[in-house]
């Protein structure tokens, strides 16, 4: 397998990682927690917590990894990890920085 090729995979495990973590953050801060605070049902965070932290370590592995394999800026990475504590942060960073290299 080529370099560049490699690099891609990489580029589209970030992508994947990113989705994921965006969409389990939006779901359990505006789904689960209102469900579970406002009508008492629990069952959504129990099973939307553990599958936001799954792809959470998901999404910063891959920021790892495609800093250490493109060679990215170490304020890079401090920033896509900064904006996953965000709702929806994952989105705009990877629309104005991940897709704009990949």
């Amino acid at each position: 397998m080529s370099e560049q090729k490699a690099q891609n995979q990489v580029s589209a495990l970030l992508r994947m990682a990113a989705i994921a973590e965006g969409t389990t953050l939006l779901l359990l801060v505006f789904v689960g927690v209102p469900l579970k605070h406002g009508f008492g049902i629990a069952e959504v965070t129990r099973w939307l917590g553990p599958l936001h932290g799954l792809a959470f370590l998901t999404y910063i592995w891959a920021v790892i990894n495609e800093l250490s394999l493109r060679d990215q800026p170490r304020g890079w990475a401090a920033k896509a990890m900064m904006f996953s504590f965000l709702p929806g942060g994952t989105f705009w960073f990877f629309r104005r920085s991940i897709a704009a290299k990949g």
